[in-house]
């Protein structure tokens, strides 16, 4: 039986005939109170089941509260006692569609609708609009379409009801876009934003053509005014290009996607149908169309409601239902989704203010005693809320924590750490502390444990980081992006496949080999690509023909799957595989299945399902976790096929798949996940109504929480919103996006009831932020970091061993490891001690024996075998520095001008390829590109002041040697036309790097030799149509260095090699085929001494050459 203090028992007491706030701060029992008086209400006489109704704040939240408000009543309970404001606007929607015979609405989702927009950017960018665009210029999108459900456009403050459309055509639309540049329009983050302002028009219930009709009066008005309000005319103009931009999508989807709402359309159309339709006075009047609407509608964590929610309320509220609401301001998280309404401190004024009819003053209570943590938990969350704006409450922050000296205090650390690996390590260690009782003495089961991180992609970083520690995490924040998840997007290319929609390339089906389903690895793929080229090779000499290319010999084997494999290998065996489930899926197709049929014939052609199963219920480590994350994945997948058949969507199912692969919007699902003990790993956003005994917080860091980067600053939707609401047309200020980030902070603290970590990196790159020092008196260090698994006691004891050989204890500790047989513990295990797991020549026995030897690497195979060897079968680490030199040959080859500009436009265009772990790293990275590209503009401005000639760019070669084909490609080849009429063709390549060689060493230079034997042999493959002067000789070979330290005070720096002679050619083909015999051997040799151990000379070998513990 539950015990109420006095202020919970006055809300129990409050009039459910009238309006009611109750305010509270974390812990005060406000949800406790939501599911008692539902019971209650639903017990008193003359009220029924349907009368009272419960709201929460997403879907997750609702399922917890369904079972908890069944409890409260204690009996089964029909209907859906608890739903979200969408839940709610739908079955209205369906109840409305029902009585007028007309389909139920679907949801549109985020992944669709931000499909939509791309595609008609693009088509407004690319010239001439047709299709949806020619239709919007016809009719416009009106109200129908761009708020779902025909509700008429209500009149927002200073916006009047309009005077009719705006110009909604593509033409219009396309030259009030012009305001952002095209590749600004054709990013992620305008999409997002146009998402938004759509979310704002929805929810104010205005036709977009209307208001840009308003507001180009308006800035007309206010440029013939000596002095005005009106909003900034830069800023107009931006709201009217997104709205005029809304108006075709909106027809787009009208057309393409008939009855589908978005989230924010569903409530407008909600908000419309309760206004028109009324309340339902008995069961009759409801089944003449009248609507039966709850006379007490319960919203917990009033906090978060919007514009959007707010109007379905009051449209409740205007037929009858009253408003009860619980929550803390100090605790919204929303603010991303614009700004959140003011129903805890003045419910009447805001539901007046959306048109519900003006009430009694609603009932108010303020709770008084905090029962989810103790003092010193409360105290210091306290001290987080004070901080924070009071916009009209507070008075919920006196609350103090109940239990009195009895109760435990609670927990509250902070700990700043040296690396991002030990943060991890310390909250691993921390987690699997309490896991196992240790120092507190109470096991605390993982689902009690909860780490929230600020940002999604953080948490996914986190939640991978934390399994690899044997830490199972569960990812609960803000839906599932499918293509994040590589079984997924191989499943859909093989559906693809399978459906005739985009058959299958060979180097796909290679790539699928060595990818999840293939399940071979680099090594493993080099070989089977080394054997089905060999056997061509030996096919085509026996039928005097050409050798085939081997993607269409890897292509052939996956559609023809026989009885043997093609190469009898795991290789050959991976390609039968993939052709067989290939094959079962058409067939499944051809028999007339569906989408989602042919997609199971797949998966259980994968044979992955019960591994996985396996290796998700073995519950250890970052294989279970990962196999857990896979496993939801597919079924996500498979829901998203089972929506499209069960709405009868009309979108093709092509469409459907190529959204999958392509969108980046996290969408939710009602899938079955699954269940199983783990720690939750979320954002702020994802722990609303929730709390755990432990609770980590991490990545307080400067520049990253708080995140004061502009919101909404491309569009000025924020602005749009303040100005609705009859404020000032300005985004949210400094001060307020520092208070909205501290309400993340406080949240998330807040979420625990008995401990508080908070974590933050302090290294030469990261710092705590300004939120981290609100902890000073918190602060401890040396927290361990240890494992507490078995593999890391077996590591701490071959540690212990390897510094002292005569430590019994460790001794006797790992033998009893080892018979328990945890890995790792048994010597036969250790590095170095198995043999070599292949002594096969990398390059076998061939009827053509050479070995293919690129003019890049012959410097580091004879420098370091081992080193080459590594980078060359796929161990080589990728670098921020390597790509961005790839981006610079990109725009070197396809610019080729002087232009600093277009060249950098060029690297930027595929910027999102860098491997970026920070923003500050982006930023750095970018000022780098744009002075190499000046450089690189510099050196162009010479050359076509030189009169020099450009032969070709990229240009191939290949020369076959005894043993090796040199086999390469020349940044440039330049001509240069002597007076005496003589022609001389140099080579040019491009360097990024930091160090030139010395002008000696650039002559013996040995890739710049390898295209001066391209240029004297004639190997060079030359454009159609482009012929070398008769008698054209070689004019040397330059490396061109463009990287500031390498610059110096010049523009750009240059090494020469002059024209090699003969005999040094010679030399060169013995050098080349003496490479080729150490390239094709069975063992590569480490040059430890001059190489592996050199620090300045940085490479692949250096971790084969760290002794293995089983050597100490």
């Amino acid at each position: 039986m539950i015990s109420f203090d006095p202020a919970q028992l006055e809300v129990l007491a409050l009039d459910p005939g009238r309006h009611a706030r109750v305010l509270g701060a974390p812990g005060t029992g406000k949800t406790v109170l939501v599911v008692e008086a539902y019971a209650r209400a639903i017990a008193r006489a003359g009220w029924a089941e349907g009368d009272a109704l419960v709201l929460a704040p997403n879907r997750l939240v609702a399922s917890a509260l369904r079972r908890r408000v069944e409890r409260a009543a204690g009996r089964a309970i029909g209907g859906t006692p608890v739903r979200t404001t969408t839940s709610l606007a739908f079955a209205v929607l369906s109840r409305a569609a029902a009585v007028a015979g007309r389909e139920a609405p679907r949801l549109l989702t985020g992944t669709a609708q931000d499909e939509a927009i791309a595609e008609t950017v693009e088509e407004l960018l690319l010239g001439p609009a047709g299709g949806a665009a020619e239709a919007a210029a016809a009719g416009g999108a009106g109200g129908d379409a761009a708020g779902g459900g025909g509700a008429p456009a209500s009149r927002g403050p200073r916006t009047g009801s309009g005077s009719g459309s705006g110009d909604g055509s593509p033409r219009a639309a396309a030259a009030a876009l012009a305001v952002l540049p095209p590749e600004v329009l054709r990013s992620p983050a305008f999409r997002a934003e146009l998402r938004e302002l759509w979310r704002v028009v929805d929810d104010f219930g205005l036709d977009p053509g209307v208001l840009a009709s308003e507001l180009r009066r308006i800035r007309g008005e206010a440029a013939a005014a000596a002095h005005t309000r009106a909003p900034e005319e830069g800023l107009i103009d931006r709201w009217c290009a997104g709205l005029l931009l809304i108006e075709l999508v909106a027809t787009r989807l009208a057309s393409e996607r008939p009855g589908e709402l978005s989230s924010s359309a569903l409530l407008r159309a909600a908000a419309a149908a309760v206004r028109e339709r009324g309340v339902a006075g008995s069961a009759g009047e409801a089944g003449q169309g009248r609507f039966a609407m709850p006379r007490l509608l319960l919203v917990d964590d009033a906090q978060e409601l919007g514009e959007g929610d707010l109007a379905l309320l009051a449209a409740c509220a205007s037929s009858g239902s009253r408003i009860w609401v619980f929550g803390d301001p100090d605790m919204a998280t929303g603010a991303f989704r614009g700004e959140r309404t003011e129903v805890l401190t003045r419910l009447a004024e805001e539901l007046a203010r959306r048109g519900a009819p003006r009430a009694a003053d609603e009932q108010s209570v303020v709770l008084r005693s905090v029962h989810r943590h103790g003092s010193g938990l409360r105290g210091f969350v306290r001290q987080l809320t004070d901080r924070i704006g009071a916009a009209g409450a507070g008075g919920q922050r006196s609350a103090e924590a109940a239990g009195g000296e009895d109760r435990p205090p609670g927990s509250v650390e902070f700990t700043a750490l040296g690396s991002p690996a030990e943060q991890i390590g310390v909250i691993a260690h921390r987690l699997r502390a309490r896991r196992l009782g240790l120092d507190h003495g109470r096991r605390v089961d993982w689902n009690e444990m909860a780490v929230i991180c600020r940002s999604r992609a953080e948490a996914l970083r986190v939640s991978r980081a934390l399994a690899a520690h044997q830490v199972p995490t569960g990812i609960a924040s803000g839906g599932t992006v499918l293509r994040e998840h590589q079984i997924v997007r191989e499943l859909i290319r093989l559906l693809q496949h399978a459906l005739g929609i985009a058959p299958l390339s060979g180097q796909e089906v290679l790539a699928l080999a060595g990818g999840t389903i293939g399940g071979l690895d680099p090594v493993q793929l080099r070989r089977l690509r080394g054997a089905l080229l060999l056997q061509e090779r030996r096919e085509a000499q026996t039928e005097e023909r050409p050798p085939g290319d081997i993607g269409e010999i890897a292509l052939d084997a996956f559609e023809h799957p026989g009885a043997a494999p093609v190469i009898d290998s795991a290789g050959g065996r991976a390609l039968r595989r993939l052709g067989r489930c290939a094959a079962a899926a058409e067939r499944v197709r051809a028999a007339g299945g569906t989408a989602r049929e042919t997609l199971w014939a797949l998966w259980e052609g994968t044979r992955l399902a019960g591994r996985w199963q396996d290796e998700a219920l073995d519950g250890r480590g970052a294989r279970a976790d990962e196999a857990h994350r896979s496993l939801d994945a597919v079924m996500g997948l498979f829901f998203a096929l089972q929506r499209h058949e069960e709405q009868a969507s009309s979108q093709p199912i092509a469409e459907l798949l190529d959204e999958l692969l392509l969108s980046a919007v996290p969408e939710d699902t009602l899938a079955q996940r699954s269940e199983r003990a783990a720690v939750t790993v979320t954002t702020p956003q994802g722990a609303i109504g929730r709390e755990f005994g432990i609770v980590a917080v991490i990545g307080v860091q400067d520049g990253a929480w708080p995140n004061l980067r502009a919101r909404g600053s491309l569009l000025g939707t924020a602005a749009l919103e303040r100005w609705l609401r009859g404020g000032a047309a300005s985004p949210p200020s400094r001060k307020d996006t520092v208070h909205d980030e501290l309400r993340l902070f406080a949240h998330s603290c807040a979420r625990a009831r008995e401990e508080v970590l908070v974590a933050a990196v302090s290294d030469e790159d990261q710092y705590p932020s300004a939120f981290f020092g609100l902890g000073r008196e918190q602060l401890r260090e040396g927290l361990p970091s240890s494992r507490l698994t078995l593999r890391g006691a077996v590591a701490q004891m071959r540690r212990r061993l390897t510094t002292d050989a005569g430590d019994e204890a460790a001794l006797t500790a790992l033998t009893a490891l080892a018979r328990a047989e945890v890995p790792g513990a048994r010597p036969e295990e250790w590095y170095g001690v198995p043999p070599a797991s292949s002594e096969i020549p990398l390059f076998t026995a061939d009827p053509d024996p050479r070995v293919p030897v690129s003019p890049s690497q012959l410097e580091r195979a004879e420098t370091c075998p081992l080193d080459w060897a590594i980078a060359h079968l796929g161990g080589g680490r990728g670098s921020l520095q390597a790509g961005l030199g790839t981006l610079l040959h990109h725009a070197l080859d396809t610019v080729g001008r002087a232009d600093p500009e277009a060249l950098l436009a060029a690297v930027t265009a595929e910027w999102s390829k860098l491997p970026f772990d920070a923003e500050w790293e982006s930023v750095r990275a970018e000022r780098l590109a744009r002075a190499m590209t000046e450089s690189l503009a510099a050196y162009l401005r010479a050359f076509e002041a030189s009169g020099r000639e450009l032969i070709a760019s990229e240009a191939p070669f290949e020369i076959p040697l005894a043993r090796a084909v040199l086999r390469g490609m020349a940044d440039r080849l330049e001509l240069t036309r002597r007076s005496d009429g003589a022609a001389e063709l140099a080579v040019l390549d491009l360097k990024t790097g930091r160090t030139p060689p010395s002008k000696a060493a650039a002559e013996e230079h040995a890739q710049l030799q390898a295209y001066q034997m391209g240029v004297s042999s004639a190997a060079f493959a030359l454009p159609e149509g482009t012929e070398l002067p008769p008698g054209t000789v070689s004019g040397g070979a330059r490396l061109l260095y463009v990287h500031p330290d390498a610059t110096g005070s010049s523009d750009y720096a240059e090494r020469v090699q002059q024209p090699i002679s003969e005999q040094a050619l010679e030399s060169l083909r013995e050098r080349v085929d003496g490479i080729a015999e150490v390239m094709a051997s069975a063992g590569f040799t480490a040059r430890v001494e001059h190489h592996c151990s050199d620090p300045h000379q940085p490479g692949e070998c250096r971790l084969h050459i760290i002794p293995a513990v089983s050597r100490a």
